[in-house]
């Protein structure tokens, strides 16, 4: 008679903005008005979508549809302008920020040294349509055969205009 080994249940994994959020922030609370964790995911994914520079990733928040904010954690009528990122960067903890991340790769089955493999599409919607285009992206780790994250979101807006790159003209 053949028996299965019961399924073990994994245990929850922490999110990539979670771990970001566990980062000390250096500044002060007074005139604080970002928090850390959605300012450090924001750039995540501005450097995801091709940002290179604090004034590209300043840029590219301020490009998004506001549900992307709220849905990253800023909860105020704006992104962080180049001033902030800079003032924030500066004074981040690097070592702190590093090892955060290391913790989130390793508890993913990353392995120190590791690549990493991220990949994104941009779908194109139907013009004249309520049916709007789709992001995805993805991170797969060779090593381990495993997809670390993936997600999808809305469309581009109509300020876009068509491009893959989301850096249509403000």
């Amino acid at each position: 008679m053949l028996t299965a080994d019961p399924v073990r249940s994994l245990p929850a994994l922490a999110s990539l903005p979670t771990v970001l959020a566990s980062v000390p922030d250096p500044r002060r609370a007074q005139g604080r008005r970002y928090a850390l964790g959605p300012v450090l995911t924001l750039a995540v994914c501005a450097m995801l979508c091709g940002a290179r520079s604090l004034y590209a990733i300043a840029q590219w928040g301020r490009d998004q549809d506001p549900a992307l904010w709220a849905a990253l954690g800023i909860t105020r009528p704006r992104t962080p302008c180049v001033a902030t990122l800079h003032l924030l960067f500066k004074r981040l903890d690097r070592a702190a920020l590093e090892a955060a991340l290391g913790q989130w790769f390793a508890a993913q089955g990353v392995a120190p040294g590791e690549g990493i493999a991220l990949d994104g599409k941009a779908l194109r919607g139907i013009h004249g349509e309520d049916l709007p285009g789709v992001h995805l992206v993805a991170a797969y780790a060779h090593h381990v055969g495993v997809v670390l994250a993936q997600g999808g979101g809305a469309g581009q807006t109509g300020r876009d205009h068509g491009r893959a790159d989301g850096a249509g003209a403000a």
